[in-house]
């Protein structure tokens, strides 16, 4: 497994920001959209630890790959993931919300870094939340943070900033039923990048709604990267271990060969 792909895996859920909040007098409209809002946040998903086994399918225009990734998640403190082929561990990364660290051992190299340092040299905003959010379903920042429009679109609830960023456009797609988000789509026009993270499919985990399988997809000017995760197995609220430590000897990872 390449480097880049489990980084990729690690980083790209990530790649999305927030909008400021902005004062404004309650119409109609904003007052349903608060509802569905709410509706949503009801029907959230919510753990305190988290256990997965996940297929993960990666391709982009030079090569195809199937892995095996265990993931295990202290709400709002950890996300720890292992990589593996054929039961043989690859790689592994521990996301704390003030450090990401990752090593594979083909290549016997190591990443050590904080978010910050990473959104400046990505140029998009990333931290710990957003990343444990759409890794269980949720959009990448708290709508009750921002002032939304919602419109209908092909069956689903399309929810959008009033006014979008200046670099990023953001999109939210939600399904009526359960007010689960279906998609969530990120794009910069001026680099010519956008980002599509889709819900295919749902599962039922101790009675609540939680993705089965996860479609993403990264387009930059004619280059296209896809991730597919399809869960195997989840269990939640359960003891967990995060056994993280990087060997003796491996060469660190430079940013700029992420690129």
């Amino acid at each position: 497994m390449k480097q880049i792909a489990f980084f990729l895996i690690v980083i790209i859920f990530a790649s999305c920001g927030g909008t400021k909040t902005t004062t404004s007098t309650a119409t109609t409209e904003d007052i349903a959209t608060a509802r569905l809002i709410e509706n949503h946040y009801a029907n959230n998903f919510d753990f305190t630890t988290l256990v997965a086994r996940t297929r993960v399918r990666y391709q982009d225009a030079k090569s195809r790959q199937t892995v095996t990734v265990n993931i295990r998640i202290e709400k709002n403190k950890k996300i720890w993931m292992s990589a593996s082929i054929l039961g043989i561990t690859g790689a592994k990364a521990l996301i704390t919300p003030d450090r990401v660290s990752f090593y594979e051992k083909i290549n016997g190299r190591y990443f050590e870094g904080d978010f910050s340092f990473l959104s400046e040299y990505f140029g998009v905003q990333m931290d710990f939340q957003q990343l444990q959010r759409l890794l269980i379903g949720q959009t990448v920042y708290n709508l009750r943070d921002g002032n939304y429009q919602v419109d209908q679109e092909e069956g689903l609830y399309k929810i959008t900033p009033k006014k979008q960023l200046e670099i990023l456009n953001l999109f939210f797609y939600m399904e009526p039923e359960k007010f689960l988000i279906k998609k969530q789509q990120v794009t910069q026009p001026k680099d010519n990048l956008s980002l599509d993270v889709n819900y295919t499919s749902h599962q039922l985990v101790k009675g609540k709604s939680f993705p089965k399988n996860i479609a993403i997809e990264v387009l930059e000017n004619t280059d296209q990267t896809r991730i597919d995760i399809e869960y195997r197995s989840v269990d939640v609220n359960v003891p967990v271990r995060f056994p993280f430590s990087i060997p003796s000897g491996y060469e660190k990872i430079e940013l700029d060969e992420l690129r």
